[in-house]
């Protein structure tokens, strides 16, 4: 290719990378938000070494290893957390390193899409395609909150399989065979779309291919598709316990009539983006309610329309392979997931509805040019605009996600972490109301009452923190969820006077989240309390070799020497605390009084003795 045809694409190539760095930019100055805390921050796979295999054992959102094989989200995802170890080793725990990975790999997407649509439609409308779906404001999501990386890497590696299985196909080209068939591998290994890609690639062949062979040689082609299938099936039984999410048939029918319902509202969404935010949706409260009818009709409508145009084969075969990529998503197949909507779970299905909005673009550009390309600016504008408000608020930080989505949405969904935080802010009112609403609107979920049965404790209400605290006692908790509930039934009881079963607890509580330091606090307390110094001298050591710049475990190991008359320890604990704390903290120069008052009384009375 001359001089003269490359320059043109590169130019198209910068002026897409350049938008979507000023849109995206307020993304690199993020924090970690909501999950991004629980499953990058906390996770032992991402801040510890392992080898590989190890990443391949592992359910994806379970990080306590205690948990495997007892609790299951339905997610094997192996290659996310690698790269989120790959994140931590370039970037350690800085979120706009994390962040910044998330953008460059939308970035790749957006040019895939770019050559992809250039191939089977046209490069003057795969231009305008990479930029409205660089700049969508459903696709920030995706790229902002880092944990719904899954949802790019998928969609990379299910972009590459296409694209290398079109110019395998087309040109006879092994070696772009091999890379499509390891790039379906890297998608399956992502996330469950991966799998879409098998049948989009079927339809291709009936579509959109100019060189059909015989179906034997197609299906011979599958194989090595098949056998990546096959491993991947039989890692992810291993580790989730089930192929599928478990499902009940008697709903299914009920699943597929709502079906349509849900694909309008994911239309809606890409259509129509405003008033953006995590959502969380649930079914119409039954089979008669006229969203989901006119969803229905809708649906059957457009069935027929594409009927119609079932010559126009490049705009069949972008319908389909939305619907395809959207399958995992519609709940016919249950998920885990407590919503059903999400914008993350657009990005992929999005990619393929470009290629037939560019071939009608393609059409509407030869008729009205001057006319569309106004429009497309108008709309590019504005998706630019809002994908920067969205970077720069909703998803910048934690405190402005939970105020927005709690106080702006009415989404109870983020309830008791809005809650939580009203609770570390001492604003025991607010924390109240939305823990009582969370518990109203998701009672099964054991978090809510740990965390509420704290702020009862903390507001002088034992009693009721117990009746709370049993009332989640049978719903599914990790270890550590039952770490803090053991705590937090051992807190009440202390409070009560049963000093006896409320120790039990807290031993319990150590038991189950053995690495917590404030749980060892609050045992070494309680035997304190007790009369039992000597293990609580034993159970504030070992929280002080989980945390040994904690402040409160030195103090109380300290002020328990004071209390077992071992003043020399007592002062060897407190010269361990910070110079600052020494200086400043009045407790703490009231402990070293009494620790030094106490060890010149024990000297005096030696002196007494040998006199």
């Amino acid at each position: 290719m001359d001089r003269i045809n490359i320059l043109p694409q590169i130019w198209k190539y910068l002026i897409i990378i350049i938008l979507i760095v000023i849109a995206y930019l307020p993304t690199f100055s993020g924090e970690f938000i909501f999950d991004d805390n629980y499953l990058i921050k906390d996770n032992p796979l991402i801040k510890e070494a392992h080898s590989i295999a190890t990443y391949f054992v592992q359910e994806d959102g379970i990080i306590d290893q205690r948990d495997l094989g007892i609790n299951h989200t339905g997610y094997y995802r192996p290659l996310i957390n690698l790269t989120y170890r790959l994140d931590y080793k370039l970037w350690g725990l800085n979120a706009a390193g994390f962040r910044t990975t998330n953008f460059i790999l939308h970035l790749v997407c957006c040019l895939i899409l770019y050559k992809l649509i250039g191939l089977l439609v046209d490069r003057k409308v795969a231009f305008w395609m990479a930029v409205l779906f660089a700049l969508h404001p459903v696709n920030t999501e995706s790229v902002s909150f880092i944990v719904s990386r899954n949802n790019i890497i998928v969609t990379l590696f299910v972009l590459g399989s296409f694209l290398f299985y079109v110019i395998a196909w087309e040109r006879k080209n092994y070696f772009a065979y091999i890379a499509s068939v390891f790039s379906f591998a890297g998608a399956v290994f992502s996330k469950e779309f991966g799998l879409m890609i098998l049948p989009v690639l079927f339809l291709y062949q009936r579509l959109l291919s100019k060189q059909r062979g015989s179906l034997l040689k197609e299906l011979i082609g599958y194989i090595p598709f098949f056998i990546g299938c096959f491993i991947y099936f039989i890692l992810r039984k291993n580790v989730t316990g089930s192929l599928l999410t478990p499902s009940s048939i008697a709903d299914l029918w009920s699943r597929i009539y709502f079906s349509p319902f849900i694909i309008f509202y994911n239309l809606k969404l890409i259509i129509f983006p405003y008033n953006l935010h995590i959502i969380y949706l649930d079914y119409p409260a039954n089979i008669f309610n006229w969203q989901a009818s006119i969803s229905v009709l809708l649906f059957l409508l457009i069935c027929l329309i594409l009927f119609l145009l079932r010559k126009n084969k490049r705009l069949l075969f972008s319908a389909i392979a939305f619907l395809f990529c959207l399958f995992p998503v519609l709940n016919i197949i249950p998920s885990s997931s407590i919503s059903l909507i999400a914008m993350r779970w657009l990005y992929l299905p999005m990619a393929f509805l470009m290629i037939g909005l560019g071939t009608i673009l393609k059409e509407c550009l030869i008729v009205k040019r001057q006319l569309m390309a106004s429009l497309l600016i108008i709309t590019i504008s504005y998706f630019g605009i809002y994908t920067y408000v969205l970077n720069k608020g909703l998803w910048h930080d934690d405190d402005t996600l939970m105020k927005q989505e709690v106080l702006g949405f009415n989404n109870y969904l983020f309830a008791s972490d809005f809650a939580e935080k009203c609770l570390t802010n001492k604003n025991y009112l607010e924390a109240e109301k939305y823990f009582r609403i969370a518990i109203e609107k998701f009672p099964y979920q054991a978090y809510s009452y740990i965390n509420f049965s704290a702020l009862l404790t903390e507001t002088g209400r034992p009693s009721v923190a117990i009746s709370y605290l049993k009332k989640a006692e049978r719903l599914t908790m990790t270890h550590h969820e039952q770490g803090e509930w053991h705590n937090n039934m051992g807190t009440a009881l202390f409070q009560i006077g049963d000093k006896e079963n409320g120790l039990k607890y807290f031993m319990k509580a150590v038991s189950f989240a053995p690495d917590e330091p404030v749980f060892w606090v609050n045992l070494g307390g309680a035997y304190a309390m007790t009369g039992d110094y000597e293990n609580s001298i034993k159970a504030f050591k070992k929280g002080i070799d989980i945390s040994p710049e904690s402040v409160q475990l030195l103090i109380n190991l300290a002020m328990t020497y004071i209390n077992a008359k071992e003043y020399q320890q007592a002062v060897f604990t407190l010269e361990k605390l910070p110079e600052k704390e020494r200086i400043k903290d009045k407790e703490v120069a009231r402990l070293f009084v009494l620790a030094r008052q106490g060890l010149q009384s024990k000297e005096d009375k030696l002196e007494n003795a040998r006199n």
